[in-house]
């Protein structure tokens, strides 16, 4: 079938029954949207890494061997890290001062001891936890500040502002790198 005017002649020229044009004005604002609203992470603009040197190059492409270039960047001992496990309140245990998902116990253990320590209770009220807290991470890091590690491990039931918490006093503790352990349902390692 053909489309034909009124006075009954075929139209000339390609009848598109889908018009294109205002899809393809949206696909560039969108894309544009995304380009101008996207901010990397800090980590991944910093990557660390090193590339040969000019003048490490022979003539035919292949590299002067340097123990310069050999070396890698130290990388923190994840199994010697401290490890800081944080519970919630649980369904059922809430009361008037402590309502589900705020904290209820923290828990401090290096990597050479085999139990966990006890340094905050639900007697205790957030400030109070988190100076213990500070005071038993700065005790455990001597004198390595900056190299340190240390491993987060919260309850699945935690608020977030909670686990930010004690993220914020680790790393006014001194330690440089903290990282994230996954809650226990998902991680059955550690007890």
């Amino acid at each position: 079938m053909t489309a034909k005017h009124a006075n009954g002649v075929p139209l000339q020229g390609v009848q598109l029954g889908l018009i294109i044009t205002p899809m393809l004005d949206m696909s560039f604002q969108i894309l544009a949207f995304f380009i101008m609203t996207y901010h990397p992470s800090a980590l991944e603009r910093n990557i660390q890494g090193l590339l040969a040197p000019p003048e490490a190059r022979k003539g035919d492409g292949r590299l002067i061997e340097d123990d310069l270039l050999a070396e890698a960047p130290p990388v923190a001992d994840l199994a010697a890290a401290v490890t800081v496990k944080v519970r919630a309140v649980m369904p059922g245990n809430e009361n008037k001062t402590h309502a589900l998902g705020t904290l209820a116990q923290i828990f401090v253990r290096s990597g050479l001891d085999v139990e966990a320590e006890l340094v905050a209770d639900t007697h205790h009220d957030l400030a109070d936890a988190l100076k213990l807290l500070d005071k038993r991470l700065k005790e455990m890091l001597g004198n390595a500040s900056g190299k340190a590690s240390v491993k987060i491990a919260p309850d699945g039931d935690l608020r977030q502002e909670y686990v930010m918490a004690i993220y914020d006093t680790c790393r006014a503790a001194g330690y440089g790198h903290v990282h994230f352990v996954p809650p226990p349902v998902l991680n059955t390692k550690l007890k």
